[in-house]
C-alpha cells in the first residue's frame, strides 16, 4: 500500500506568481511597524539588499522560527520575507525578542497577507491533470497552510481542471512542519548535508504526527510513504529518515545542495516536471 502526501503551496502552485500580492503587503507592514511609509526608499533598498544576499550565497541565509534556522530562506517569496524583515527591524532597532519577533513574522503577519493571495491562485503547470490522475489512490495534501484556504484552492483548480475536487476533503493543514521538538525522540535529531554548514533540524513532531495517521489509518508504515514538496529541508527531510521516498519539485530557486542530495539519494528524486509524480509515487 503506497501513501502520498503532497505539500500544495510552492508545489503544486507557482509561488512566485502567486506571492506577489503577499510580499507587498508584508513589505507595507514592516514599514508601518518601524515608522516608515508604504515603499519607504530606505527600507526597499534593505530589501533588495537581502534579495541579492540570498541569491548569491543561499546557504548562509536560514528562514528563522522562534530563533532557529528551520528551512533555507531563498525558496519561494513567503520565506524569503522573513530574513528581509528581520534585516529591516534589526536596521531601526524594532522587536529584538526571539520568540516575538517570530510570532509577528511568521504568525501575524504572515496569515495576514498570505490571506490576500487566496482570491488568486496561480497553478505550476500540469498541477491539475495530476491531481485528477491520482484520482482512486492513497493521497492526500499535508500543509502548513490553513485547511479550508487550500481545499479552496483544490476546488478553484477543479473549475480549470474538473477531476480534483476529490481530494479537498483530503487537506490537512497547519502541519507546522517549522516547529522543531527536541524533546520527542521519535526521529534522529539532525542531518548534515554536503554544502549547508548548519544541521537539518529533523524532530517536527507535529508534521510527523500527522503523515502516522494518515499512515496508520492505511494500515501503512514510512516505508510505504511517498512524501512530494518543494523545500527539502522543510517537507522531505524528515520522512526521508524515517524510510519514506521523497520527490523534491525543484524552482529557479531550489538550493543546489539540496538538488544534490536528492539526486544521490537512493530513496529520493528530483522533479523536474509534475507530471512525474503519479509515476514516481505509483508507479
Amino acid at each position: 500500500m503506497t501513501v502520498l502526501a503532497l505539500d500544495f503551496d510552492g508545489t503544486m502552485t507557482d509561488a512566485e506568481a502567486e506571492g506577489r500580492p503577499f510580499c507587498v503587503g508584508y513589505l507595507e507592514d514592516v514599514c508601518a511597524l518601524v515608522g516608515r511609509r508604504a515603499n519607504d526608499p530606505e527600507v526597499m533598498a534593505i530589501a533588495a539588499e537581502v534579495e541579492a544576499d540570498l541569491i548569491a550565497a543561499p546557504a548562509a541565509h536560514p528562514f528563522l522560527w522562534m530563533g532557529r534556522a528551520v528551512a533555507p530562506a531563498t525558496v519561494d517569496p513567503y520565506l524569503r520575507m522573513v530574513p528581509i524583515a528581520h534585516r529591516i527591524l534589526d536596521r531601526f532597532d524594532a522587536f529584538h525578542g526571539a520568540a516575538d519577533r517570530g510570532r509577528l513574522l511568521g504568525s501575524v503577519l504572515y496569515k495576514y497577507n498570505y490571506a490576500k493571495t487566496l482570491g488568486r491562485p496561480v497553478f505550476r503547470a500540469g498541477a491539475g491533470a495530476v491531481l485528477r490522475e491520482l484520482a482512486g489512490r492513497e493521497a492526500w495534501i499535508v500543509t502548513n497552510s490553513d485547511t479550508h484556504a487550500v481545499a479552496g484552492k483544490v476546488a478553484a483548480l477543479d473549475r480549470e481542471t474538473p477531476g480534483c475536487a476529490w481530494l479537498t476533503s483530503r487537506v490537512r493543514g497547519h502541519a507546522r512542519k517549522f516547529d522543531v521538538d527536541d524533546s520527542w525522540t521519535g526521529a534522529p535529531a539532525e542531518l548534515a548535508l554536503p554544502g549547508l554548514e548548519r544541521p537539518v533540524l529533523l524532530r517536527r513532531r507535529e508534521y510527523h504526527d500527522i503523515l502516522k495517521t494518515i499512515i496508520d489509518a492505511a494500515g501503512a508504515t514510512f516505508a510505504d510513504l511517498v512524501v512530494i514538496g518543494d523545500i527539502f529541508e522543510l517537507d522531505l527531510a524528515m520522512p526521508l529518515a524515517l524510510g519514506a521516498r521523497v520527490g523534491l519539485v525543484v524552482s529557479q530557486h531550489t538550493p543546489a545542495y539540496e538538488r544534490a542530495y536528492v539526486t544521490a539519494h537512493p530513496r529520493a528524486r528530483v522533479i523536474e516536471d509534475l507530471a512525474e509524480i503519479p509515476g514516481f509515487a505509483f508507479g
